[in-house]
């Protein structure tokens, strides 16, 4: 096989000096600067969602608990709905 060198075009090119440096230094050798700014920002914006998720599942864990307190518990004594079958619950031959 027969490679030729391509050299990028000015677009394609990346300058050093428009990168910012990683902060944190702990980027291993070789990794793209834009990579390490990407993955920052993935992180960033995960912790932002997932700091939502978090409120939004508190709040829907309120509103179910208020429910719960409102409503009266079953009593083990009520007799089962007319349409209740038995029998769809029991294994083949127990009867």
């Amino acid at each position: 096989m027969k490679f030729d060198l391509v050299e990028p075009s000015d677009e394609q090119a990346v300058l050093d000096e428009d990168l910012p440096e990683a902060s944190d230094g702990g980027a291993a050798r070789g990794v793209h600067p834009r990579l390490v700014m990407a993955s920052a920002r993935m992180r960033s914006r995960l912790r932002d969602d997932l700091a939502a998720l978090h409120a939004s599942l508190g709040m829907l864990n309120e509103q179910i608990q208020a429910v719960q307190r409102r409503e009266e518990p079953a009593s083990a004594d009520a007799a089962p709905p007319a349409n209740f079958r038995a029998g769809a619950f029991s294994r083949p031959g127990d009867s």
